[in-house]
């Protein structure tokens, strides 16, 4: 790709969307296997790469190598948004509507919900037990997927602190399914 010159980043960018943004796409795709669950990541990992290549232009405009930074800049998106998305997956248990448990492999539990329990009750009866707090941090991170630091800004704490209550919400969540569970 030609060096373009200052007043024209508008036309550089639009030029190196056209020319790699297939590629990159094609390429984020490959990353995550082609695994048709995770189209989302690989569309916001695309997108991200081209955004931050946005914030970057000038850099870019006298870069060696555009396209291995393109490519090295999606890798690396790809690669954080799977380590979060698997320590996430890791430590969550989300209650929505048809309530889905995830934790540490607890299928156990989760067959014996769904088949001797009504789940709407259940989820009632363990919100309930939720302090407002907790309640409102279980709905941030679990439900609206708010990043920790995120969490930690809104409520004025580290992000170690979010972490361990985000932790504690968890385990009470658990332990109130499970005494529940034992009861029926």
């Amino acid at each position: 790709m030609r060096k373009l010159k200052k007043e024209n980043k508008d036309d550089f960018y639009q030029e190196l969307c056209e020319k790699y943004f297939n590629n990159i796409y094609s390429y984020c795709n490959r990353l995550t296997q082609g695994q048709s669950e995770l189209g989302d990541i690989v569309e916001e990992c695309t997108q991200e790469t081209f955004l931050e290549a946005y914030k970057q232009i000038e850099k870019l405009q006298n870069h060696p190598n555009i396209y291995g930074w393109l490519y090295v800049t999606a890798r690396n998106l790809t690669n954080n948004r799977y380590r979060s998305m698997y320590i996430k997956r890791k430590h969550e248990i989300i209650l929505i509507d048809d309530l889905q448990i995830v934790s540490n492999g607890e299928d156990e539990l989760t067959a014996c919900l769904e088949a001797s329990y009504e789940i709407d009750e259940l989820k009632e009866k363990v919100l309930k037990t939720l302090n407002n707090s907790e309640y409102e941090l279980y709905h941030d991170y679990f439900i609206n997927s708010k990043p920790i630091s995120n969490l930690a800004e809104k409520y004025h704490i580290s992000n170690t602190a979010v972490t361990t209550r985000i932790y504690r919400v968890k385990r009470k969540i658990i332990n109130k399914v499970k005494e529940y569970v034992d009861n029926i």
